[in-house]
């Protein structure tokens, strides 16, 4: 697992990121449709309950576990590097009884705080049944923040070993199981018992937390199957572990960090939640329009724009352990080359579906959720397809500058970011409505973005040149892509909007050719060949002979 040369190292980044983004990929495309049956029985303006919950609880989740599960993924590689097993087994017992204690605090403060935080969110104009709901549903969703950090230590573990398969399918089993207990547990009450249909919301925040225990199971038989062969290295072991003293050290010493980022990450959503209904309200929005604008913006344009997010999900997961390991080698070539690759792949797979998502956003919002506030719904998934496509890269950024030890850096520049963020949220709000809080994100991760690389390029010597010219050339296959769009509609292929049925048949027409151009246009332009290593000819006249040169 160790002992691989560098060529391996290069092309087990690429190959781990990218089966780290397909689990999570798949994981995403399950929560993706299910939104649409979940949304028709919890009722549109009772979502903004669910999204509410979910932007807090994803602020605290990270708090209580985001640091910890990356610090035990890089502390493991790094010692699995040296062949020190003892400290490695002694890691993964300190790190799962941090994240458990953690987990368990958090979920407590999560539900004393659920009443302050219902009417703090919600404005002075909320009725008392809305702030029931809202806190009931933050206190059923408390349970989660002590499971899910629990599950992170078994997925930061695994990462570590670069068992990032592991973590795809574990992501899947999650997604699948909460997918299935939120839509079934939602029937029962809406249907079968007839209860209110804020039912459905509880029953959905609920599944989080069945959808944790489901992977957490599955971690336990996989762990109990192949722990032995770790535990016989560490009998062999000669030289003298780490103590538990300077591993606590190390996992705050890097999880830390992580913790403040994960939260600074999450201060975008954050603001939103917090302000956007008590803001815009103050500028002529009626409360009960505020609160459908919020859903919108939270939850149905959340789902379609989390499909091209995965990569930084994934890309996050797989630069870890590997650019730990260069890192530790003071490799500095291995390092630049993963830097540029990963920022190369990401935005070559993220460039077109963001772009269709820009391009399209009134049939995919249409499809999705029917015709009831389209142009809205349209106008804000426009908007939020560019911030998609930087929030992308944005996290990508982020983890790169924390393995490579510039944690200090990165949190200063999360910070300018929020500010950046707090500092046009208000006046976009003001001057062109609900599009300025999305507005307002994109230039924070903008700010990120820029600051993150230049401190990279001074640091590492990473060169920027080859990945510009990369990005212009998926920028002029985007446009060829958009030429094909134009076509369609010029020969009279339209949008229906008489039947959601119809215009998915349609829709389908249009992403298959637009793509089918952007990977010919991209081709013709060397980008896949460069950057994926893919072939394209070879591909469909020698499947084989590639799948067998790929394995070596």
């Amino acid at each position: 697992m160790v002992n691989t040369d560098h060529a391996d190292m290069k092309h087990s980044f690429l190959i781990g990121s990218l089966t780290s983004s397909a689990g999570v990929f798949i994981s995403k495309l399950i929560g993706l449709f299910y939104i649409v049956p979940f949304i028709a029985m919890a009722g549109e303006e009772n979502m903004v309950f669910y999204s509410n919950a979910y932007n807090y609880y994803s602020v605290l989740l990270q708090i209580c576990s985001a640091g910890l599960p990356f610090a035990i993924a890089s502390i493991v590689a790094r010692y699995i590097e040296r062949d020190d097993y003892r400290t490695v087994l002694l890691v993964r017992r300190l790190g799962m009884g941090l994240l458990a204690v953690l987990g368990f605090f958090m979920m407590v403060m999560f539900g004393l705080l659920s009443g302050p935080l219902s009417a703090s969110i919600l404005s002075s104009q909320a009725t008392f049944d809305d702030l029931q709901r809202m806190k009931t549903t933050f206190l059923i969703l408390s349970l989660a923040l002590f499971l899910v950090p629990f599950l992170s230590s078994y997925r930061g573990f695994y990462q570590g070993l670069r068992e990032l398969k592991l973590y795809a399918d574990s992501q899947v089993i999650e997604q699948f199981v909460r997918v299935f207990s939120l839509l079934a547990l939602s029937w029962v009450c809406i249907h079968l018992f007839h209860w209110d249909r804020i039912w459905a919301i509880y029953m959905g925040v609920c599944a989080t937390s069945i959808g944790a225990l489901a992977a957490l199971f599955y971690y336990m038989r996989y762990d109990r199957n192949h722990i032995g062969a770790l535990l016989r290295a560490a009998r062999r072991q000669q030289k003298k572990p780490a103590s538990a003293k300077r591993v606590m050290k190390e996992l705050f010493a890097f999880g830390l960090p992580y913790l403040i980022s994960g939260f600074l990450g999450n201060s975008q959503a954050l603001i939103n939640t917090q302000f956007f209904i008590p803001t815009i309200t103050k500028v002529g929005m009626s409360y009960k329009d505020a609160k459908l604008m919020l859903s919108i913006i939270q939850t149905q344009c959340d789902k379609i724009t989390s499909i091209p997010q995965v990569l930084s999900i994934g890309f996050s997961t797989g630069l870890v352990p590997y650019m730990t390991v260069s890192y530790e080698r003071k490799d500095c070539a291995a390092l630049q080359k993963n830097i540029r690759d990963c920022l190369d792949t990401v935005c070559y797979i993220a460039f077109p579906l963001c772009y269709c998502i820009f391009a399209l956003a009134r049939p995919i919002y249409y499809i999705m959720y029917g015709g009831g506030n389209l142009m809205a719904g349209e106008n804000a998934l426009m908007w939020s397809a560019l911030l998609a496509l930087v929030t992308t890269i944005t996290p990508i950024c982020t983890s790169m500058m924390m393995t490579l030890h510039l944690r200090r850096e990165s949190i200063f520049y999360l910070c300018v970011g929020s500010i950046v963020k707090v500092a046009s949220f208000f006046p976009l709000i003001r001057y062109v409505g609900y599009s300025g809080a999305i507005t307002s994100s994109v230039l924070c991760s903008l700010t990120i973005i820029y600051l993150s690389l230049s401190r990279m390029q001074a640091s590492f010597h990473v060169r920027y040149g080859r990945t510009v010219k990369r990005i212009f050339k998926m920028t002029l296959a985007c446009f060829c892509m958009q030429g094909m769009f134009s076509l369609l509609n010029l020969i009279g292929l339209h949008f229906s909007e008489s039947s959601r049925l119809l215009a998915l048949g349609v829709l389908s027409i249009y992403g298959i050719l637009g793509l089918a151009v952007y990977v010919y246009i991209s081709s013709l332009l060397k980008l896949p060949q460069a950057i994926l290593h893919v072939h394209w000819h070879a591909l469909l006249h020698h499947p084989a002979s590639l799948k067998e040169r790929n394995g070596r």
